[in-house]
């Protein structure tokens, strides 16, 4: 049975932010890269537990995962037959601060 994927808003804003980034100054066609991260993100219907954990799992209660798209690093959480993205950065970025995603 395939996991239900949900991003959070924090998420949701930071995939419209990545694309208008590319289409104002990336040398990608954007549409190509939207689908491309709307299909990696449909990859965690199957087998989302399968990903390592993010180096953000350290500090917080949840159980925060990742998975690898291009430069970019999904962090997600799996509850139940749930997978709740909870945001979605470049990989060059820092790490999120502790507390900064139970903020969602």
């Amino acid at each position: 049975m395939p996991f239900r994927v949900e991003l959070s808003g924090r998420a949701e804003a930071d995939v419209r932010e990545i694309y208008s980034y590319i289409r104002e100054r990336g040398p990608a066609n954007p549409d190509d890269g939207k689908a491309g991260l709307d299909q990696k993100l449909a990859s965690l219907e199957t087998f989302p537990d399968s990903c390592g954990f993010a180096p953000e799992n350290e500090y917080t209660e949840l159980t925060v995962r990742q998975l690898l798209y291009g430069p970019f690093r999904i962090l997600f959480e799996t509850r139940g037959e749930r997978v709740d993205v909870l945001t979605v950065r470049h990989g060059a970025r820092v790490f999120l601060p502790p507390g900064d995603l139970e903020t969602r």
